[in-house]
């Protein structure tokens, strides 16, 4: 009796099939087909793309390798895309400080940092070089940097805005709200807690009514 009554519903299953494929056929022959082209362009384009990014960092590594490194790589940095063309322009910056060319390299790092078609980390690295290098820089430069906890840059962001803060701003106060959270977080590598300790403690002992501790002179 079962068997009978497993006949009739794979019947009427098949029956609702049929009126589903007759009723949107060409529905479904449309979907599959744009599924199989774009399944076809991503492959296409992940190919196209692996091979353009190891062309252009072979010419990258060529042109630093080159005798007149920073011509080269100003004639790569035209012809790249995001990610290279901003390791083309960082690059040049490093070659222009190596050669005492310190507002040059700051003003590379501000356009890197101020191009929104480069990778977040990259303008990252951009903001914190342009305020280690640029005359008098605004500590708002590194707030994207400072409010993006999952950022490889966001301690030396730290750090850095502490030291302008307190240097250049004459503002301890602020400089030492920047270092505080230095403290209480284990993953920070060692040499960078150790700087952010030693500046906590200039910092601290220039602020109103702090004694020095025994054995420490103001």
């Amino acid at each position: 009796m079962s068997d009978i009554f497993r006949e009739v519903d794979e019947a009427l299953q098949q029956e609702k099939i049929e009126k589903i494929w007759k009723e949107y056929r060409s529905t479904i022959i449309a979907a599959v087909a744009i599924l199989i082209v774009s399944t076809a362009a991503t492959t296409a384009y992940k190919s196209w793309n692996a091979g353009r990014n190891a062309e252009e960092t072979a010419r990258l590594i060529q042109a630093m390798e080159s005798d007149k490194p920073a011509e080269a790589i100003k004639d790569v940095i035209g012809d790249t895309r995001n990610s290279h063309e901003s390791l083309a322009m960082m690059s040049n910056a490093g070659m222009l400080l190596d050669q005492g060319k310190t507002a040059e390299a700051a003003a590379i790092y501000k356009r890197v940092a101020d191009n929104k078609s480069t990778p977040r980390d990259f303008r990252d690295l951009a903001r914190l070089l342009y305020t280690q290098h640029a005359d008098k820089p605004d500590i708002d430069i590194l707030k994207p940097v400072l409010a993006n906890e999952k950022s490889p840059w966001v301690w030396h962001a730290r750090l850095q805005a502490a030291v302008i803060a307190g240097e250049q701003n004459n503002d301890t106060a602020q400089a030492l709200e920047y270092l505080k959270p230095f403290d209480s977080v284990t993953t920070i590598p060692l040499s960078l807690k150790q700087r952010a300790q030693a500046l906590e403690h200039v910092y601290t002992l220039s602020q109103p009514n702090v004694e020095p501790a025994a054995g420490e002179t103001k």
